[in-house]
């Protein structure tokens, strides 16, 4: 019974990915569940680690997919680079991120603090 559900409950939200706007409030409602179910369901690890939206130092207010950002790296980029913090303020002011900038990649911010253990 289990099984069914959670494959029911994926293949909804698989639906509600189509309305960007439904599914940005579903996002705000969930996201730490989702993030949670990452780490924690590793028979679905994959199907859940396409819901997961982050904000990156290029999307200004949107949140993009991990799947939109390996799109967007740049040619030749091999590596994922993320930085963790309290707030996108404080990470977007991070001096870490100067580098970074100047060789014009994109660094995802990972500010609720279950993202660390999502990224595991």
């Amino acid at each position: 019974m289990k099984k069914n559900i959670v494959k029911k409950c994926l293949e909804m939200f698989t639906e509600i990915q189509e309305n960007a706007e439904d599914y940005k409030k579903f996002y705000e409602q969930f996201s730490k569940n989702l993030k949670l179910g990452i780490h924690e369901d590793t028979a679905n690890r994959q199907k859940l680690s396409e819901l997961p939206r982050f904000h990156t130092s290029k999307s200004g207010e949107d949140q993009i997919s991990f799947k939109d950002y390996i799109a967007r790296m740049k040619e030749g980029q091999k590596s994922v680079y993320y930085i963790t913090g309290e707030s996108r303020a404080s990470v977007a002011a991070s001096p870490f991120l100067e580098g970074l900038r100047k060789r014009g990649l994109e660094v995802l911010y990972l500010v609720d603090p279950i993202d660390e253990y999502m990224v595991q």
